[in-house]
């Protein structure tokens, strides 16, 4: 630390291009060192960037919280939350001296702070201050060896070592959240359930745009047909188990049948203690399939659901720069698939209707030959080892070939069947049986209708392969290249909250699986321009003859293992800007999204 303020104060009225002197080595503080990053050019230009590195015993955490991915993953969450609360705290301005990111509810992989290897390390961005062009050394050095080593020493030490644990009690919450999850997810499949939500959770959230848990909101409690009992970290857990299968979520509006939906799609990523819904489980390559008007689709097969088009134009490999609202819901579908989901979040007030289902009378007046689309209700049964969970207040037809109903009632549930079984009759017989005599109950208990009857006769539906990634990239890698003669690399940009640029290439990020904020989609542009520039090597073995391809998802998954392991330090770029890492699958939604921008 005496070496840097000693070099910092030689700086003094001198020209500020000088700061870039400072990233010329490593600034020793005893239990931790610093190093510059980034240097920014001028006063007014983006705010220079550090990395403080320290081992785990050195800041008094025991080797333990170095070793499993949920013990590194709740300790760096723990730690990030802690000093971005310190930093806003200190420096609550927007165009603060040091600036660390803020994150939502959701534990991640962020290259802000990460521990790998026994080793922690935290990003922060740090405006080196100037008069005009001139250094203002005392400043500078106030910010760097009096203002940092005190975040450092607030944020970081470990000051829970007297306590039971060894820890602070709240790092102990972290870990327990996330060791119940890993254990309840691995029951799941052994249960035959595709989502769990235990008694107590809290849904509903203080507002539209809150993250926040309501405040006197009805906590869930699983109605007795789906309850069960699992086993996680040593204590057991009540809560509703939903079966594999067709699950139709129905219910007045207000009632609650889209805030369940929307926990559930939230669940794909651990969330912390106090949220309400951490302990909310579900698949994690579960994704939410909806309408998305004027999204680009490259080379994507939508035959089960849309028939050739007039003209004769094929749908087997359907390209467009702006899909309608059902084809583009066909290829969501499609495309979740073909990365692997096996679970699919559905909304109808967020979808199609004419994908979702197809009225008796209009299939009647125009038969199948002058209609193209294949209504989700005509295939949803043969589509295997898959999960549907749709939200249903209007479309009737679903409840026909539903598993299992879950009635919303004032933020309560209820069963009105389950495994193919009502065991509501009367709920369940005034429902479905509304729907002018076409479905009825069995002696059995069980659901039987029409669909099936007045469903055409269909070619048998066929399951999307996961393309090769090399070619799937390679018309693309023109456009990927420096936007601007200024630029001497390709860079990743966000344009207003959603849109993704790397280079010329674009992908509107809105709707592309469960990004949760900038963070994840520069995390998934990043690594993805890493992907695209690696495509040709990557399929070419140093002998010149060519390695087996490569899927997608394989590219993909492969990278992303890596990140979990030693954080987003080896990814070219990896430490430039923050970003976190998004799950294999949405990144493969931000892929089949991209197009170039100029055209």
């Amino acid at each position: 630390m005496k070496a840097l303020y000693q070099k910092i104060r030689s700086l003094q009225g001198k020209n500020y291009g000088l700061y870039k002197s400072l990233a010329d080595r490593t600034w020793d503080f005893g239990d931790f060192v610093l190093e510059f990053l980034h240097v920014q050019g001028d006063p007014y230009a983006p705010a220079s960037r550090v990395i403080i590195k320290s081992n785990l015993l050195m800041l008094g955490f025991p080797s333990e919280w170095g070793s499993s991915f949920e013990r590194r993953l709740a300790l760096s969450d723990f730690l990030y939350r802690k000093l971005s609360a310190l930093v806003r705290e200190k420096y609550p301005d927007r165009d603060a001296a040091v600036v660390f990111d803020t994150a939502g509810p959701e534990m991640l992989v962020r290259n802000a702070l990460w521990v790998d290897n026994g080793e922690l390390r935290a990003c922060l961005q740090v405006r080196l201050p100037g008069d005009g062009r001139k250094i203002q050394a005392e400043a500078a050095a106030e910010i760097l060896t009096m203002v940092l080593p005190d975040l450092v020493s607030a944020a970081l030490y470990n000051s829970g070592e007297s306590k039971p644990d060894g820890v602070e009690p709240e790092l102990v919450e972290h870990y327990r959240v996330l060791a119940e999850r890993k254990e309840i997810l691995s029951q799941l499949e052994e249960r035959g359930l595709c989502a769990f939500v235990p008694d107590g959770a809290v849904l509903p959230r203080a507002s539209g745009l809150s993250e926040l848990p309501m405040e006197g909101a009805v906590p869930f409690t699983a109605p007795a047909e789906m309850a069960v009992t699992l086993v996680a970290n040593g204590r057991e857990i009540r809560g509703m188990g939903i079966p594999k299968g067709i699950t139709v979520i129905s219910g007045g509006a207000f009632h609650g049948k889209s805030t369940l939906l929307q926990a559930l799609t939230k669940a794909v990523y651990p969330h912390i203690p106090g949220d309400g819904r951490e302990g909310i489980v579900i698949s994690e390559s579960a994704v939410r399939v909806g309408v998305e008007d004027g999204r680009s689709v490259r080379g994507t097969d939508l035959s089960q659901f849309v028939r050739d088009l007039p003209g004769g134009i094929s749908t087997k490999n359907f390209t467009t720069a702006c899909a309608s609202g059902s084809t583009s819901e066909a290829a969501n579908l499609m495309e979740a698939m073909e990365a692997g989901s096996d679970v699919f979040l559905i909304d109808e007030d967020s979808s199609a209707v004419n994908f979702l289902i197809r009225d008796v009378r209009v299939r009647r007046l125009l038969g199948d030959d002058r209609e193209p689309l294949i209504p989700l209700t005509d295939r949803i049964r043969e589509i295997q080892n898959r999960s549907f969970i749709l939200v249903a207040g209007a479309c009737g037809d679903f409840l026909d070939l539903a598993d299992n109903i879950i009635v919303m009632a004032s933020y309560k549930a209820e069963c009105a069947r389950i495994n193919g079984k009502n065991v509501a009759a009367g709920l369940a017989d005034s429902v479905v049986g509304s729907a002018a005599g076409t479905v009825g109950v069995d002696g059995a208990g069980s659901c039987v209708g029409d669909a099936a009857k007045i469903a055409p006769n269909l070619p048998a539906f066929v399951e999307p392969q996961c393309r090769d990634f090399a070619e799937y990239v390679k018309p693309l890698l023109p456009s990927l290249r420096p936007a601007s003669a200024v630029e001497r690399q390709v860079k990743v940009k966000i344009s207003g909250d959603t849109l993704l640029q790397i280079g010329f290439l674009v992908s509107d990020t809105s709707k592309a699986g469960a990004l949760v904020d900038k963070q994840q989609r520069f995390g998934a542009g990043f690594m993805l321009l890493n992907l695209c520039q690696n495509a040709a090597s990557n399929n070419d073995s140093a002998n010149g003859e060519p390695q087996k391809s490569a899927t997608i998802m394989e590219r993909i998954n492969a990278l992303c293992e890596k990140i979990k392991n030693v954080g987003f330090r080896n990814l070219p770029q990896g430490l430039s800007r923050e970003m976190s890492l998004p799950r294999p699958i949405d990144i493969a939604c931000v892929l089949y999204r991209m197009r170039d921008g100029k055209r």
